[in-house]
């Protein structure tokens, strides 16, 4: 069995959840974050048609922010902030994996009819992906939010954590948490916000204000009915 297959098996219609957290900020991929770390992340992107971030091509006076938020459920959010010129558009993404152990078709469902009967989103996409020994199919759609979001506080929010040196220790490398990729033209950044796990309700200021940002957009998605439960 794989070493993500154990936790991916726990993630199935866990709400998202708060955290403590403690900050490890890194400047690229090939310092201390790990390609694991992308893994999954990258493979969403390509479900719907994204390249990774990295490797994306922008013109000079284009810029793209993803803020991936991984926690202890299902779906998982990624919100995505486009800026070009005077013109910043943004757009919120769900999405999950699922583990299996011989073929796609044998991976679970659970999640789909979770994030169906939770959230109002388009069309699932769905991709047969692997990374070493992990085989998973990564599912996506996009959240229809409420509303008018304040792009431009998401973007504030984040430029207001600079990216320093890789001095962070490489244990912190985790998939848990918040990671954020930003892209300028050819200029391209991470920092990964390494979040401590406990299982319960949300409690806003407990965690990095991108947390509560991100769980407030999601919500507005959220459907009438499960809106109601909470």
């Amino acid at each position: 069995m794989s070493r993500l297959t154990i936790a991916a098996s726990l993630l199935l219609a866990i709400p998202s959840t708060s955290f403590s957290q403690q900050q490890a900020s890194f400047n690229d991929k090939t310092g201390l974050i790990s390609a694991a770390l992308f893994e999954t992340k990258d493979a969403a992107a390509l479900t719907v048609g994204l390249a990774p971030l990295s490797t994306a091509q922008l013109a000079k006076d284009q810029r793209e922010i993803r803020i991936w938020y991984s926690s202890f459920g299902n779906p998982q959010f990624l919100v995505i902030i486009r800026q070009s010129g005077a013109s910043t558009t943004g757009r919120l993404l769900l999405w999950w994996d699922q583990y299996y152990e011989s073929t796609p078709t044998t991976a679970d469902k659970r999640v789909d009819n979770f994030v169906r009967a939770t959230y109002d989103c388009g069309p699932i996409s769905k991709r047969d992906s692997q990374y070493g020994e992990d085989r998973w199919v990564s599912s996506v759609c996009e959240a229809k939010v409420k509303g008018s979001p304040d792009w431009n506080g998401f973007l504030s929010q984040v430029e207001s954590h600079a990216l320093p040196q890789n001095t962070a220790p490489a244990e912190q490398d985790q998939n848990w948490g918040i990671t954020v990729e930003r892209k300028s033209g050819v200029s391209y950044g991470v920092s990964h916000y390494h979040t401590d796990l406990s299982i319960g309700a949300p409690e806003p200021g407990r965690g990095p204000k991108l947390q509560d940002m991100v769980n407030a957009l999601a919500a507005t998605a959220k459907r009438q009915s499960a809106t109601a439960q909470h």
